[in-house]
């Protein structure tokens, strides 16, 4: 990303230098370079920053940014408590075999 970043304000400043006078040339370089090569690092550096953030808070012991307001130490202290369900999410007679498959096929095929 720094490579084209450094050879578009290398062409800014190229015609910048073909202006008929400095005003111009300063113009062009401020609002054709440097400015909207700013407000582009400046949007695709948003990734960057949140992972930077997340990494000082993550050294400062700071809790994590949490934007719906829900934190997972409720759902701890319900597991910790005994707030578990009691029966298996799968029961007994609930698999499928080989010939449900077969059977489930035939079916498609006369219908």
């Amino acid at each position: 990303m720094h490579i084209v970043a450094i050879a578009w304000l290398y062409v800014t400043v190229l015609m910048a230098a073909t202006e008929p006078n400095l005003v111009a040339g300063v113009m062009t370089f401020f609002f054709y370079g440097l400015g909207p090569l700013a407000l582009l690092l400046w949007l695709f550096g948003g990734p960057r920053r949140r992972r930077a953030a997340a990494l000082r808070r993550s050294v400062t012991g700071e809790p994590p940014d949490d934007p719906d307001g829900s934190h997972a130490e409720p759902d701890q202290q319900r597991l910790v408590h005994g707030g578990h369900e009691s029966r298996a999410p799968v029961q007994t007679g609930d698999q499928v075999g080989d010939g449900d498959v077969e059977h489930a096929r035939r079916s498609d095929r006369d219908q």
